[in-house]
This record gives structure tokens, C-alpha cells and sequence, in this order.
């Protein structure tokens, strides 16, 4: 009995892990790196239907979020505010309805300047 429960706690994990990286794969993600020397304090990045907002960023660090599949069609706006009290604000790529494993990765590069950077995460 003990190695029939063993194998069914086993299962669960494997398909919680499989599900994990089934959600990661497919769902949205918008990436904010920092390239610069200072630290990203807040980055706000307002798609048409919600917006996403990034906590602190050090300097050679990213953060990701993934965001709803579910969206309006429009452009990404956002605003990022830097420790030297710099403010950076734009728009930048496109996004649609049902845009399965779609990655936004939005880079504030050495010069303190946004790049932008859409690519898809399914092979």
C-alpha cells in the first residue's frame, strides 16, 4: 500500500511539473532587464487591457511576469523610472488577443535607453 501511494505522490509531482512548465511556455511574458549602472526602481508597462508593474531592478538583473492571454489589441506603453531619477517612457511593440508564448523583453541598456526585444517562446 505505502509504494502504490508513493507512486501516486510521484504522479501528482510529475504532472504538477509538466503543467508548470506547460503554463510558462504558453502564457505571455514580459521580461524587464537592466543593463544600465542604476537600479530600475519602478517599471510600468500598460498593455489595452491591464497594465504590469515591476518592483526594483539592480543593475545587471531581469524580472519577469506573465500576463494574461486575454488582451485588447494595441500597443505596449511603459515608464521607467531609474535611481539617478531618471524617467524613460515609450511605446514599443504590439500586441493582440490570444497571443500564446509571446515574450516582450523590455532592455534599459547602458546608455539608459529602451530597447525592445518581441520573439516567441514556442519552438
Amino acid at each position: 500500500m505505502a509504494k502504490k501511494t508513493a507512486l501516486f505522490v510521484l504522479i501528482l509531482i510529475g504532472l504538477s511539473f509538466v503543467a508548470t512548465a506547460g503554463y510558462r511556455l504558453v502564457s505571455p511574458e514580459i521580461v524587464v532587464a537592466n543593463e544600465s549602472s542604476f537600479t530600475i526602481d519602478e517599471a510600468v508597462i500598460r498593455l489595452p487591457s491591464n497594465r504590469v508593474v515591476f518592483g526594483e531592478v539592480p543593475p545587471g538583473s531581469d524580472s519577469s511576469i506573465y500576463n494574461s492571454v486575454s488582451q485588447a489589441d494595441g500597443a505596449y506603453n511603459y515608464s521607467v523610472s531609474l535611481s539617478n531619477g531618471n524617467r524613460l517612457a515609450g511605446t514599443c511593440g504590439y500586441v493582440t488577443n490570444a497571443e500564446f508564448g509571446k515574450l516582450l523583453r523590455l532592455v534599459v541598456n547602458a546608455d539608459e535607453e529602451i530597447e525592445c526585444q518581441e520573439s516567441s517562446k514556442i519552438p
